[in-house]
């Protein structure tokens, strides 16, 4: 005989309360059960909804999506597990939206202005098509009229007419949607995101049932995670800390337009990725913030082709890295100096040419700018303006 489902059950005390999570929560597939009860991800559950002021008590079945052990309480975590529905969010609002005010909450205004459709924070694959060009990277919101995307490859222009393909990383499926770019977010050094509006032309009803399905797997993997600002902690104990509470897990960092993100399993750095930068790299980058916010949870980002990295060795040569680094002037190179070779590697220079130096002459024949250049050679950020420095000092380069 198969085992009955365990049963969690959220006690709702007031239509008030009620009602707040519906619309904040149970309308878009998932709830947060607080629980220092043991379960394993993907485990089928039933929520139970206890209705306390009409006595009345709702059964949905469920799939544990996101865990909060009990040891994760020492880093602001709320022990419990997050659940996403089996059915859609259609059909939840349909079984128990009854039980709600009918009135929706009012869209939020951003930047003066009043948005007509709610966007929806979610991280999915997508690419960018416009002419012969493809633009690749990861949604950071999205809703029935447009879509927010940081890059990870390349660039697009404001007004340029494109077409965008997402895809939802569980089921596969693909939504492709022609836009236009309205907007770009620009960090220190490059366009971050873009954000594209959706033609007036396109399908409502395949954008609407696309964010059905994506809406509650991703909103319930948000639901009991931890987040907070990276200024107190600084990232890299941030990171230290919930590698140690956490058996797996993504973290995002963000500081000002820049998004990246880190992910752990079993002692291994998985992922890591900044914009366009991946590996050491980025780990570096990211954990040389010291303003910014981070949120976690515990299921991991789709992976892709990247080597991974032992934890704890990988975050001591970042944190060397950095301390090295920091006793750089880097405003010494401005970022759109041009790098211009003043001998050939055959000339008077006696000494061996590291992989980077020799990486940074090489450039310099090509006509980069300390910025390109920086983009280009993989190795951390803190190498490369000590190779720049050597090749300065020996008389091979100059910043023009």
């Amino acid at each position: 005989m198969a085992k009955r489902p365990a049963v969690l059950e959220v006690e709702y005390d007031s239509a008030t309360a009620f009602c707040e999570d519906f619309h904040a929560n149970l309308s878009n597939g998932g709830v947060f059960v607080g629980t220092d009860g043991t379960f394993e991800p993907r485990q089928t559950v039933v929520v139970r909804l206890c209705l306390q002021w009409c006595e009345e008590e709702i059964d949905l079945e469920g799939e544990i999506v996101h865990l909060v052990p009990p040891e994760m309480a020492g880093a602001s975590g709320s022990p419990g597990v997050a659940v996403q529905f089996l059915a859609g969010p259609a059909e939840v609002r349909d079984r128990v939206g009854v039980h709600a005010e009918e009135k929706a909450p009012k869209p939020k205004a951003v930047d003066g202005e009043t948005r007509v459709s709610p966007r929806r924070m979610v991280r999915l694959p997508a690419s960018i098509h416009f002419g012969s060009k493809e633009v690749e990277g990861r949604t950071r919101n999205l809703s029935h009229t447009g879509v927010l995307i940081g890059l990870e490859s390349g660039t697009v222009k404001k007004g340029e007419e494109v077409s965008v393909a997402l895809r939802h990383e569980r089921s596969g499926e693909v939504l492709e949607v022609a836009g236009r770019v309205v907007r770009e977010l620009k960090g220190e050094t490059r366009v971050e995101a873009v954000a594209i509006h959706f033609d007036e032309t396109a399908d409502a009803s395949s954008i609407a049932h696309f964010l059905e399905i994506v809406q509650s797997s991703k909103h319930a993997r948000r639901l009991g995670g931890i987040s907070g600002p990276i200024a107190e902690l600084g990232p890299a104990s941030i990171v230290q800390m919930l590698a140690t509470t956490a058996q797996r897990g993504t973290i995002l960092l963000r500081s000002g337009e820049e998004e990246g993100v880190i992910c752990f399993e079993g002692g291994l750095l998985r992922k890591l990725r900044l914009g366009s930068v991946g590996g050491m790299k980025a780990l570096v980058r990211m954990l040389s913030w010291r303003e910014g916010t981070f949120e976690f949870h515990t299921t991991l980002e789709e992976i892709g082709g990247e080597p991974p990295l032992p934890f704890e060795a990988a975050m001591l040569d970042a944190v060397r890295q950095i301390d090295e680094g920091n006793r750089i002037d880097a405003t010494v190179f401005p970022l759109q100096a041009r790098l211009v070779g003043t001998a050939s590697k055959e000339g008077d220079f006696t000494g061996s040419l590291s992989k980077v130096e020799e990486a940074l002459l090489d450039l310099a024949t090509a006509g980069f700018t300390v910025q390109r250049s920086l983009e280009v050679i993989p190795e951390p950020d803190p190498d490369i303006f000590r190779a720049l420095q050597n090749l300065i000092d020996g008389g091979m380069l100059e910043l023009h």
